[in-house]
């Protein structure tokens, strides 16, 4: 979702973005559990070690994605923040009223 967020053009169009992307995920998650039960349920049936096919295709799945998540690159969705935070003026002045 804030990859979505980030990526929009416009403004104007950020809901439309927003509705898509979400019902989406919602399709995902009611169709989910159906395949899922699905294939655990076939599973039972396939010997020796039928669990293995439901668990391997879950497995290759989220391997999937996760490679393929090494590939969203793009223009501001990236933090150029290196973690340090500079020297500030603030800083400055309260060192020379400690006195150092």
């Amino acid at each position: 979702m804030l990859l979505i967020t980030n990526s929009a053009p416009t403004h104007a169009s950020l809901g439309t973005l927003n509705g898509i992307a979400q019902t989406l995920s919602a399709a995902g998650r009611s169709v989910g559990p159906f395949i899922s039960g699905g294939l655990f349920t076939l599973s039972t049936h396939v010997q020796p070690r039928g669990e293995a096919l439901a668990w391997g295709l879950f497995a290759g799945v989220a391997l999937a994605g996760w490679l393929l998540s090494f590939a969203i690159h793009g223009e501001g969705l990236e933090s150029t923040d290196d973690g340090y935070e500079e020297e500030t003026e603030t800083d400055e002045h309260e060192e020379d009223r400690s006195g150092a």
